[in-house]
């Protein structure tokens, strides 16, 4: 018969997180820069300076409803990067948030970078500006999937089962 003391035979290895090293340092950095995008999009409005109709600000400043919406729109945008940045930042510290927040992100980058600024050149807005967004959402991307790719679980023998000994 199989011994069923306590801790003789392991509980699923996937139900645990002491195999699976974190990509922490990743989480981090994309978590900080995400953080730091609401700040440029809702505090100093650079999108908008950058990539919106000149005067936006001034005219959402005196009243125009149609500039107030971009604004709130921007700062909406915002809100959600924000959101994005914080979860990456805590599942630096919870190891069963980490590979699922680390896929959203990246699908985020892949729709609303990668697709979304394809969109705008294809437009032809302000083709260098989202040139260069291209190039931080593939550089997000790619060190995302190596930093999934380093931090894979490692393979966990699986329990052998004790077997109790009869009595001579």
């Amino acid at each position: 018969m199989a011994d069923v003391r306590s801790g003789a035979v392991a509980h699923d290895a996937t139900m645990t997180n002491e195999n699976f090293r974190r990509p922490t340092p990743w989480m981090q950095i994309v978590g900080t820069f995400y953080v730091l995008q609401f700040v440029m999009m809702a505090v100093v409005r650079a999108p908008i300076r950058m990539f919106g109709p000149s005067g936006t600000l001034s005219k959402a400043a005196a009243g125009d409803t149609l500039a107030r919406f971009v604004v709130d729109t921007w700062t909406i945008f915002g809100l959600e990067v924000l959101a994005v940045g914080v979860v990456l930042l805590i599942a630096t510290r919870r190891g069963e948030l980490a590979v699922g927040a680390i896929w959203t992100v990246l699908a985020i980058e892949v729709g609303r970078g990668l697709i979304a600024d394809s969109y705008m050149i294809a437009r032809g807005i302000n083709v260098a500006g989202y040139l260069v967004w291209i190039v931080i959402h593939s550089t997000v991307i790619v060190s995302g999937l190596l930093a999934l790719r380093a931090s894979r679980r490692v393979p966990v023998a699986a329990p052998q089962p004790v077997i109790a000994r009869s009595s001579p």
